[in-house]
């Protein structure tokens, strides 16, 4: 989805998603700006409207770490970061995908926070999450069936105590995403359906895998 909108758009009760160029100041609201530059994630669609205000309600961020999951943008790993995450690695396997977020890393000023990869999460072990890496947040805004194929990955990044926030999800997709992660040990905090898609939030609070 293009970032063509050029009017601010309030999301939630903090956050304000700007153009590159304009954002008058609005109600204390935090500004996140966005580039032209064109990938999945404008803040217009509304599975990202959704993790973005599910991420409101886990603020504050203060000291986490974040994994984004087909980060596009790069919207839900720099909002994380502007709402006071410690630090964040974000991929995507499009090539314009992953410059399109460190191009509004850099915008938001949290590029020495943002750590952006091209590839998948396979390819990634041995170069950007290493073997044993955890995140405190994980967000995967991404179709459902890939979610499925990636659940063991996903909860098994996650730090106990960890939230994951999953979304992207069709309907058809949402019995098997949930009987899956209750398998691998997480409890389902919030399952958001709207008009054409389901956001769950999930927090690992047993041993997990």
């Amino acid at each position: 989805m293009s970032n063509a909108s050029r009017q601010p758009l309030r999301i939630g009760q903090r956050l304000m998603i700007c153009s590159s160029d304009r954002c008058d100041p609005v109600e204390e609201r935090i500004p996140l700006y966005l580039g032209t530059a064109r990938a999945f994630g404008s803040g217009l669609h509304e599975t990202t409207v959704s993790c973005l205000e599910e991420l409101e309600t886990l603020a504050p961020l203060q000291g986490l770490t974040v994994l984004d999951v087909g980060c596009g943008t790069g919207i839900l790993s720099i909002a994380a970061l502007l709402l006071g995450a410690r630090y964040a690695t974000a991929f995507d396997v499009e090539p314009d995908a992953s410059s399109a977020c460190a191009g509004n890393a850099r915008l938001n000023g949290v590029h020495d926070r943002l750590s952006v990869y091209c590839g998948t999460m396979a390819a990634l072990k041995g170069e950007a999450l290493g073997e044993s890496a955890h995140f405190d947040l994980i967000l995967a805004n991404i179709y459902g069936d890939i979610i499925l194929d990636l659940a063991r990955d996903l909860a098994g990044r996650l730090a106990e105590d960890g939230r994951l926030i999953l979304s992207g999800i069709a309907f058809e997709h949402m019995t098997d995403i949930r009987t899956s992660f209750r398998k691998l040990g997480l409890t389902l905090v919030t399952n958001r359906m709207m008009e054409d898609y389901v956001t769950m939030v999930w927090r690992k609070t047993g041993s997990g895998v």
